[in-house]
């Protein structure tokens, strides 16, 4: 619905908004109420005055006044999920099931109906099915970034950490100014920072499972798959920082971007980017070919260590701003998925 700034109806919606911004929700339902009153029949600001429901805890009293309007198209997925959303408030699982698959039903790229299959899995602890779904909804909606949240995270606690390394990536660069941004930069550093130990006898890459490091590969049992690829030559761009005795233990935001730096120019030098196909590291090998790549690591993990960014920014500020400016207009396009794992073409 077309509006002017200034008119009478625009003016109520922000009201209304604010109020919702302010965790104010009987002053936004009031304000709702006047909108609905110049616009009766535009779903979507009713749809609005349900969620401040939602935010005042009655539920059962936001899925009465879904029910006439939740399969309407102009809400798109978001009726299904939010009428789901509120059985699942109310421990009516079942029930919230019910929406969730009827929603996947008219919207099968959903992202969002993706996650909220994925959460139930999880919450009843059946992880392997969890990440499933999330996956899932990488693939059918890529510009949908909770799923990709929610990979990073949970990767993050099994020995298979290169997936959270790799989703946190993504994450960071779909959504890139978020209080969740803050968390998965810091995730992705820690990651990368664990499963990186320089001079360790037995282990000192440690991002794959024995079970992904086992995997016979595409190009015959004689040839490295691409987590042993992967891990080899992380292991030969780390090697420098091995001491002489015992295992390099505090690896740095600098010694990341000095190692993923090495890892990426030998990686495409080997031609192992077109043996393994990976979204993630293509985008990785595009950025080093155009010269952004170190300055794009300073940014991914710029809340991993605080004090040592600000260091950086403070010794390279017009550098960095340059970056970020480039970046803004040369970012990864969302719409087309992005594959992180080696499971998916």
């Amino acid at each position: 619905m077309a509006q002017r700034k200034n008119d009478p109806l625009s003016v109520q919606v922000r009201e209304a908004i604010d109020f919702m911004d302010r965790n104010l929700p009987d002053a936004a339902i009031d304000a709702w109420d006047k909108v609905i009153a110049m616009a009766p029949k535009y779903i979507p600001y009713q749809y609005e005055r349900i969620i401040c429901n939602v935010m005042a805890k009655r539920y059962a009293n936001a899925i009465e006044l879904l029910k006439p309007i939740y399969r309407d198209t102009s809400l798109f997925d978001r009726g299904y999920q939010l009428i789901g959303n509120c059985y699942d408030y109310l421990q009516m699982n079942d029930s919230a099931m019910i929406f969730y698959d009827m929603g996947l039903g008219a919207f099968p790229n959903s992202g969002r109906l993706h996650y909220e299959k994925g959460a139930a899995a999880f919450i009843d602890k059946r992880v392997v099915e969890a990440l499933d779904w999330w996956k899932k909804g990488t693939l059918v909606e890529p510009s949908f970034a909770t799923n990709y949240y929610w990979l990073a995270k949970t990767y993050a606690e099994t020995s298979n950490k290169i997936f959270s390394a790799f989703y946190a990536e993504a994450f960071l660069n779909l959504e890139s100014a978020s209080v969740r941004t803050r968390e998965i930069s810091s995730l992705c550093f820690k990651v990368w920072k664990q499963a990186i130990r320089p001079g360790h006898p037995d282990d000192p890459i440690n991002f794959c499972s024995d079970e992904l490091l086992s995997e016979i590969s595409p190009e015959g049992p004689s040839a490295m798959n691409f987590y042993t690829a992967f891990e080899y030559n992380i292991a030969l761009a780390a090697f420098h920082l091995a001491p002489a005795s015992g295992t390099y233990t505090n690896v740095t935001v600098s010694d990341l971007v000095d190692i993923r730096t090495m890892f990426i120019k030998g990686w495409k030098g080997a031609g192992l980017d077109t043996v393994y196909a990976n979204d993630l590291l293509a985008w990785n090998v595009h950025l080093n070919d155009e010269g952004r790549f170190q300055e794009y690591l300073w940014w991914l993990y710029s809340y991993g260590d605080v004090k040592e960014m600000n260091d950086y920014f403070k010794a390279n500020e017009q550098k960095y701003d340059t970056f970020l400016a480039w970046f803004g207009s040369n970012s990864r396009p969302i719409s087309k998925k992005w594959c992180v794992t080696n499971d998916c073409k």
